[in-house]
C-alpha cells in the first residue's frame, strides 16, 4: 500500500511541474490551460480529417488554413510570403509582430506559392509529399533520404518550443539549438536572427554548414563574422542590408529563403552545375545578386 502512495504521489508531483513549464516560444499554439477550448480548432477526436486527429487532410491544408492566403486566423501569409497586419490587429496586443512589421512587408522567410507577388521559383516542398534533402546523409550535391515526408511540422512544432520561431528541438534525427531573440516584440521582415540560425539547414543539408572554405568541402563559409560592407544598392539603385544575423554573422538565411523564393537566373546562372538542375536554388536575388551584395567584383 505504501509503494502505491508513493507512486501516486510521484505522478501527482510531476503533473504539477510540468503543468506549470511553458515553452519559450509557445506562440498561438501552445501554452493552453488545462481547460481550454483551442485543441479543437486543430484536432477532434472522433470527427478528424487527417492523421493525428487533425481536422484538416494534412498538416499543410491545416497551417494553410490560417496562414494562407485566403486564412485569416494569422498575419503571417507563409503562402504568399507577406505580413499582413491588417487581418488581425489585436496581434498587437499579443507581442507577435503587429506593432513591429508594416502591413504587406515581405516576410524574411519567402512564400511557399509566391513571394513579393510573383510565383516562386524553388521553394521547400511543405505538402508531405518530398522525403528527400540535398545533403542528407552527408554527401554533398547529391539527395539524401529525410526522416520523414516534409510538411510545416518538420521544422516547426506548432504546440511551442524553446527555439526561435517554434522551431522544432529535433529535426531529422538532430538535435537542434535555435536561440531566442525577439520574444517580446516579433519582426518579420527585419533580419533579426540569432547568430546559430544555420542550425536549422544543417539538420538535414548537413555537408553545406561549414565555418570554413576548406578544400575538402568546397562549400561556403557559414556560421561566421561578416566584416565587410553591411549595406549593398540591388538592381533598383536602392540602397539594402546586407541580411546578417546577430553580431553580424553569416548564416544560411543570409543567401538563401527558407520558404521559397521568386528570383530569376538567367545566363550562365541559368546554365550552372548546381546540383538543382540550375534554378533558383531558394536565392534570395536574382542570378547571382547574393554573391554581389557582399563581394562587389
Amino acid at each position: 500500500m505504501k509503494r502505491w502512495s508513493l507512486i501516486l504521489l510521484l505522478v501527482i508531483s510531476l503533473t504539477l511541474a510540468l503543468a506549470g513549464t511553458a515553452s519559450a516560444d509557445g506562440g498561438p499554439h501552445g501554452d493552453y490551460t488545462a481547460t481550454t477550448d483551442s485543441c479543437a480548432g486543430c484536432h477532434r477526436a472522433h470527427t478528424a480529417t487527417g492523421q493525428n486527429l487533425l481536422v484538416a487532410s494534412s498538416t499543410y491544408n491545416l497551417c494553410m488554413s490560417c496562414h494562407g492566403s485566403a486564412g485569416a486566423g494569422a498575419n503571417t501569409n507563409v503562402e504568399d510570403g507577406y505580413y499582413l497586419a491588417s487581418r488581425d490587429d489585436s496581434l498587437a496586443n499579443q507581442n507577435v509582430g503587429a506593432a513591429n512589421t508594416p502591413d504587406n512587408a515581405a516576410l524574411l522567410g519567402g512564400g511557399f506559392a509566391n513571394y513579393r507577388g510573383v510565383a516562386v521559383t524553388s521553394t521547400h516542398d511543405p505538402t508531405g509529399t518530398t522525403n528527400q534533402a540535398w545533403g542528407a546523409g552527408g554527401t554533398r550535391g547529391q539527395l539524401g533520404a529525410i526522416d520523414d515526408n516534409m510538411d510545416c511540422a518538420s521544422c516547426h512544432d506548432p504546440h511551442g518550443s524553446a527555439n526561435y520561431r517554434i522551431i522544432k528541438e529535433t529535426i531529422n534525427g538532430t538535435t537542434v539549438t535555435v536561440s531566442q531573440v525577439d520574444e517580446t516584440a516579433k519582426d518579420y521582415d527585419t533580419p533579426h536572427w540569432p547568430a546559430n540560425m544555420s542550425n536549422v539547414c544543417g539538420a538535414c543539408h548537413d555537408p553545406y554548414q561549414h565555418a570554413t572554405n576548406d578544400t575538402s568541402s568546397y562549400t561556403h563559409a557559414v556560421d561566421v563574422t561578416y566584416s565587410g560592407s553591411t549595406t549593398y544598392t540591388d538592381a533598383n539603385n536602392v540602397t539594402v542590408s546586407v541580411p546578417l544575423a546577430n553580431n553580424n554573422t553569416l548564416v544560411c538565411s543570409t543567401c538563401h529563403l527558407a520558404h521559397g523564393t521568386s528570383a530569376n537566373m538567367e545566363g550562365y546562372a541559368a546554365n550552372s552545375a548546381l546540383p538543382t538542375g540550375g534554378d533558383s536554388a531558394l536565392l534570395r536575388e536574382d542570378n547571382r545578386g547574393t554573391c554581389q551584395a557582399c563581394h562587389h567584383k
